[in-house]
């Protein structure tokens, strides 16, 4: 039981830490267009004074230009005559008497010299403060997920746009849930990212130029994404969503293949066609934990307890789930007739753990791993070729992505 709160725990502190950061990003964008609306006011202030000074220097010029030209004619001696000399000394007079005027004029301006006086009961308001919000403790007796094998019923299902442009279909291979309630979605058919708001419209979409075949969230706004290379060995890229935006922040090149991947803290489980292994931090080297009995190409997913002391491996091709403890020990094996080509699978935040099947059974299954639970959907034409799942404790929503499918599906449980 207190293991279940410290996990409870846990979850409610990644999803404040998400809202701090959140608003962290608010007050910096909230600063970073109040300095550029001040800097665009700098730049337009000092584009006027260069406009006046380049005014009155083109005026000198082109009076000096005037006075030169009749000079020069003459002293050629283009005007002959008395009256035409005449007329033209007293023109280069009166333009000498008119650009000593404007000299003067512009000589006795004063020298123009830029200032910023800075709003500064905006800096004392800010030294008053000493958080960006209260942080408090609700409840304390009692999680406010229901227990990891409470048994889940289905109350409705509704079904979400998953394409974002022109996109014809959608290829949801993976998703999850950033603390701040919003969903990323993994596209292997349109090579993307892509970012769901708590209603579940669609934010925006990152191209990667390559198939998303994993993704799980790592924590700290990061998201860590596994793209299959040349050779079958794969590329696992850390990147962070922030406010829509996605910036890539790490990134390892892995010495074999992946089909499925989970975090939990620093230590990140990769599954491969034959082998699970453990990746204890981003930089350090991985180990085999656990060996495939029979190496195939039949789709496998792995997911981890919200605890961490139990792993779980799907395996399509056998029908089967597969629990290991945290060493890489096998603790069961459990299939079921209505556990068809498990190819999705998801463990909550609670603890519960679901199984998504080829022909669109989704199972629930006990957090041991070790009994069918009960069949939350039956197999339906809309929902076949799962290949993802995703619980949002926000919400209450299994979400269920498809292969060449329009939409992701969300199934409201109770």
């Amino acid at each position: 039981m207190k293991q279940k709160h410290l996990s409870t725990l846990e979850i409610s502190g990644e999803k404040v830490l998400g809202q701090i950061q959140s608003m962290r990003r608010d007050v910096n964008k909230a600063f970073d267009d109040l300095e550029a609306h001040t800097v665009a006011e700098l730049a337009k202030m000092k584009s006027s004074q260069e406009e006046h000074v380049q005014t009155d220097v083109g005026i000198i010029r082109d009076t000096m230009g005037h006075v030169q030209k009749m000079l020069d004619e003459l002293n050629d001696g283009k005007h002959k005559g008395e009256p035409s000399a005449f007329i033209s000394f007293k023109k280069c007079e009166e333009i000498l008497k008119q650009g000593q005027s404007t000299l003067q004029t512009i000589q006795m301006t004063t020298e123009v010299q830029l200032a910023f006086q800075p709003y500064t009961g905006l800096l004392d308001y800010l030294s008053t403060l000493t958080k960006l919000g209260e942080v408090s403790c609700t409840g304390g007796s009692a999680s406010s997920l229901p227990g990891p094998d409470y048994m889940f019923v289905k109350e409705s299902e509704t079904y979400y746009n998953a394409r974002h442009g022109k996109e014809e279909t959608s290829f949801i291979y993976d998703m999850c849930v950033l603390p701040n309630g919003q969903t990323l979605l993994a596209d292997c058919n349109n090579k993307s990212l892509k970012l769901l708001n708590d209603k579940f419209k669609m934010i925006s979409s990152h191209y990667l130029g390559n198939c998303p075949i994993s993704m799980c969230y790592a924590g700290n706004s990061e998201v860590a994404v596994a793209m299959n290379g040349n050779n079958n060995k794969s590329t696992i890229q850390y990147i962070r969503v922030t406010d829509g935006g996605f910036e890539y922040t790490d990134a390892r090149q892995l010495d074999h293949g992946c089909n499925s991947m989970a975090c939990h803290g620093d230590r990140l489980f990769v599954l491969s066609n034959d082998a699970l292994y453990l990746y204890p931090t981003r930089r350090s080297e991985g180990r085999v934990l656990y060996k495939l009995e029979k190496s195939d190409f039949c789709f496998k997913r792995c997911a981890v307890s919200p605890d961490g002391t139990r792993i779980f491996i799907s395996h399509a091709g056998h029908h089967t789930l597969t629990t290991l403890n945290s060493d890489g020990t096998v603790l069961h094996t459990f299939t079921d007739p209505e556990m068809r080509e498990p190819i999705a699978l998801h463990v909550s935040p609670g603890g519960h753990v679901f199984v998504g099947c080829e022909n669109g059974t989704v199972l629930q299954v006990s957090s041991d791993g070790t009994r069918k639970l009960t069949t939350i959907v039956g197999r339906e034409d809309t929902r076949k070729c799962i290949r993802s799942l995703c619980y949002n404790t926000n919400t209450g929503d299994l979400a269920v992505g498809c292969r060449s499918s329009k939409n992701i599906t969300m199934i409201k449980l109770k």
